[in-house]
């Protein structure tokens, strides 16, 4: 039997070539992921988010993706796209079979060092109601700079 960490190949950055790697891993994933990434419901990755991820400019939208060993397709996606100057918004999705096994952790912390070296100093993520558990775990890796309540859930704000 091989452990989990034998069946992940690797934390990596999106490659142009992931797009239908990507479109399976959102099949993989359960409404209540999905609901818990995405304000709304869609049936698929939005097209919009898709493209920006896989242009290439991380500047823009950095991603990452978990790859699963011997072509197995992906587990895992987080971004950090630019929402408001100097904040980009992070963004996880792992797909429910992965889900607890630190995927997102590496990713987030994958994430974190590529934006350090481009020099980001303030990074947001959203959260629907009761999932403030995420918001501890970037705090447990990035100094929070402060919490909003909105009328969809909560913003984390943290700085480098």
């Amino acid at each position: 039997m091989t452990t989990v960490i034998e069946q992940i190949s690797l934390v990596d950055a999106v490659r142009p070539t992931d797009r239908y790697a990507l479109d399976d891993l959102f099949s993989r994933c359960s409404p209540g992921t999905v609901r818990r990434r995405f304000i709304g419901q869609p049936r698929a990755l939005p097209r919009e988010f898709v493209d920006e991820a896989l242009a290439g400019r991380p500047e823009r939208h950095d991603a990452v993706v978990v790859r699963l060993g011997r072509g197995a397709g992906l587990a895992g996606l987080a971004s950090l796209g630019v929402t408001a100057p100097a904040r980009p918004e992070l963004g996880v999705l792992v797909a429910d079979a992965w889900q607890g096994h630190g995927l997102g952790a590496a990713m987030v912390e994958a994430l974190v060092g590529r934006a350090r070296r481009r020099g980001v100093v303030r990074t947001s993520a959203f959260v629907r109601p009761g999932r403030s558990a995420l918001l501890n775990a970037l705090a447990r890796r990035l100094p929070p700079e402060g919490v909003t309540r909105t009328s969809d859930g909560l913003v984390g704000v943290f700085r480098r």
